[in-house]
């Protein structure tokens, strides 16, 4: 598919600046306003910092994925914000009560309530805040503190024995948060999040009342939809940790030590300085692109009079991070997550049995481009919002379902006979069988003194290339392992990429190539018999989804393995100026000849066409080629043996001219058959978009 911006990335722009501007307005928020000093001392000029914008993520049309909403906040400047503790307890409770006149919220980041008999308690999932409350930075008490016992402390510390416990705590919660976020001169306190512009105007007509209080806008991390679109490879953001705000200073002053910086590169550097309070990228996209995402800082210049007035300015303004611009569909994205969630669900209810074992229902999908290898969709279910993450997190760190795993790039699956397709390209490059040859399965096959199987216990006949992928017949691949053996097996498995990272921008497991090498170092012994098992996809091969996808774009698009990515470009925010664009990279020529991949993708083609998935993909607006895989699994829960058999599919289309590659897994599917409706669905909104491909780009002309 074309990248292109859509003509909502200018319109939303637009809207953007236009609301900005307006919050700016009505608030008053003039870079040379005066405002009243408080207790400041005369004659100063104090500088204080303003945070650079987050830069937003969008998808290969221009969608926002990820953006900045511009919220109303109420802050604390420290420079006129009251010194006496009494002064600033009065003025904090007269702000609570008013917001709570509002049913407008503060923030709250002490982790101690009252319960329903009023009795104090430690909030619940709320461990690492009482730790961090009951420190040496905070309160000094021992880890056995009770709540009663921190509330004490606290009261005595910031002075609110005359007040009502209620109300106490209350501001206490207030004053720990100033403490905590590092209140000072440089550092204003947000007080509250996105409330009222009536609330805003408010307090700042009461000036008077709320010392040191003002009203402001910033931006807030906004997703789309309910936030769960493309979760596990957008990520998070959140504070910095003591770790990563070491690693930033010690990459900082690394940078700042280059000889042959000018001054104007020192001030950019130092511009994009991190603090204690800074947000940083956790995940995915978020963290991988920090570099560009990340804003840069202002300064903005106090100035006191001695008539106690203040006038302010930016010394420097500061700015958004870049716009990045990922290769996913939004819609194909919605298209993937809604028809994976819907299968998984579908065949939860058919493995009920299982399932209520405490196998998990879960799986995941990917898109890829066979000819350039970006990654147009990943959906992992189950997953998590993006929106609600850190409300959410203790529930969901703790579900069985494991949705914060990237399932799609980070779990590695027994593949099963997907598997077939390149030990068939072994056998056939290696001359292990002529292009016309074929071996008889009469549905057992004996190696040594052990019997093995054909799959579903079935007598094929006289079997070729093409139909023993079509049967997905263990008797031919038992045979092509036999004549191969393992090391001309690995060779080519691992020409296409299988056990090996694929190179993605975000985490991704590498998975395992099973063989000598393996078992060397589990300190086991490879026995020759597992050669066989290896053919059809089982003993220790253990692929992701994404490996997977990539191994079947290489056969789709005539043998070339690209990198596997997700970042398209990087834009500056006004979107005239390219800073980083990806070029497609060969990982890996095969070289497997025309003619065997031919043999082989005809085998998949049948498979899809007139095999066991005929009924879902036969049907499509154009022809495509699959191969199937189930692997059985063994598990011990609650003391319990629980087995399973996940199902698996590799496909591409269309056939005669590949675009797409999709994989899919669902665990405890029961086949793999079952898990092509997944890519039907993904095959059908593609196909819609190829139709009307024309029609798209006349009506998107504003192009990167």
């Amino acid at each position: 598919m074309k990248t292109r911006l859509n003509r909502r990335v200018l319109l939303l722009t637009l809207l953007f600046a236009a609301a900005t501007l307006f919050f700016f307005g009505l608030l008053g928020y003039d870079m040379t306003a005066a405002t009243t000093a408080g207790q400041a001392e005369d004659g100063r000029t104090y500088s204080v910092t303003v945070e650079g914008t987050r830069g937003d993520i969008l998808d290969a049309n221009g969608n926002y994925l990820v953006y900045n909403q511009p919220v109303n906040v109420l802050t604390f400047d420290y420079l006129q914000f009251p010194t006496g503790q009494q002064d600033r307890n009065r003025v904090i409770l007269r702000l609570i009560r008013y917001l709570e006149e509002q049913e407008e919220t503060w923030i709250d980041y002490l982790p101690i309530e009252f319960d329903d008999k009023g009795a104090l308690r430690f909030k619940d999932k709320k461990e690492s805040e009482i730790h961090r409350l009951k420190s040496a930075d905070f309160l000094e008490v021992n880890d056995y503190a009770t709540p009663q016992n921190c509330f004490d402390v606290l009261a005595e510390k910031y002075e609110l024995e005359e007040f009502s416990p209620a109300d106490a705590l209350k501001i206490a919660s207030v004053c720990y948060g100033m403490q905590r976020e590092g209140f000072s001169a440089h550092q204003p306190y947000t007080f509250a999040e996105d409330v009222s512009i009536r609330t805003v105007a408010y307090i700042k007509e009461n000036s008077h009342i709320y010392k040191g209080v003002d009203g402001g806008v910033t931006t807030k991390r906004r997703y789309i939809g309910d936030g769960t679109i493309a979760a596990h490879i957008l990520g998070v953001t959140g504070a910095i940790s003591a770790e990563e705000y070491n690693e930033q200073k010690e990459k900082t002053e690394a940078a700042l030590a280059d000889p042959d910086l000018t001054p104007a590169d020192k001030d950019a550097i130092s511009a994009r300085r991190y603090s204690f309070n800074d947000v940083i990228g956790k995940s995915g996209i978020e963290a991988v692109m920090e570099e560009y995402l990340r804003g840069s800082r202002g300064i903005k210049n106090i100035s006191l009079e001695a008539d106690g007035s203040a006038t302010e300015a930016y010394f420097k303004a500061p700015s958004q991070g870049d716009t990045v611009i990922l290769t996913i569909d939004q819609h194909l994205q919605e298209i993937a997550d809604a028809s994976l969630k819907k299968r998984i669900l579908e065949i939860s209810e058919e493995q009920s049995e299982a399932l209520a074992m405490g196998l998990t229902p879960a799986g995941a999908v990917v898109v890829q481009d066979v000819n350039t290898g970006a990654i147009l969709a990943s959906s992992t279910y189950p997953t998590y919002s993006l929106t609600s993450y850190y409300e959410d997190y203790p529930e969901l760190a703790k579900d069985p379902g494991k949705p914060l795993w990237n399932r799609a790039f980070q779990s590695a699956y027994s593949p099963g006979s997907t598997m077939k397709p390149v030990i068939a390209i072994a056998a056939l490059e290696e001359g292990a069988i002529e292009p016309n040859g074929g071996v008889y399965c009469a549905g057992t096959y004996q190696y040594y003194d052990v019997t093995f199987a054909c799959f579903n216990n079935t007598e094929h006949g006289y079997v070729t290339v093409e139909t023993a992928l079509e049967y997905s017949c263990n008797i031919f691949f038992y045979e092509m392992a036999k004549r191969l053996g393992i090391d001309k097996m690995n060779k080519y498995a691992a020409l296409f990429g299988l056990g090996e990272k694929t190179g993605v921008e975000i985490n991704e497991a590498q998975g395992i190539l099973a063989g000598p090498k393996r078992r060397d170092e589990l300190g086991l012994r490879w026995q020759s018999g597992e050669t066989l098992l290896a053919a059809i996809g089982q003993s220790d091969n253990s692929f992701t989804p994404i490996q997977l996808c990539n191994y079947c774009a290489t056969i789709a698009n005539g043998g070339t393995r690209y990198v596997p990515y997700l970042i398209d470009r990087v834009m500056t925010p006004d979107f005239k100026e390219t800073v980083f664009l990806h070029q497609p990279q060969v990982a890996a020529e095969t070289n497997i000849s025309e003619q065997t991949l031919e043999k082989v993708k005809r085998g998949m083609y049948l498979v899809a066409n007139e095999g066991s998935c005929a009924d879902t993909l036969g049907d499509l607006a154009y022809p495509v080629a699959c191969k199937t895989g189930t692997a059985e699994k063994t598990r011990i829960i609650d003391g319990n043996v629980v087995e399973g058999t996940d199902g698996f599919l590799i496909t591409f289309g269309p056939y005669e001219d590949a675009k797409i590659a999709v994989s899919v897994v669902v665990e405890n599917a029961g086949s793999g058959s079952s898990t092509a409706q997944v890519a039907a669905d993904i095959y059908d909104y593609y196909f819609s978009t190829l139709k009307n491909d024309n029609s798209l780009q006349q009506e998107n002309t504003l192009l990167w």
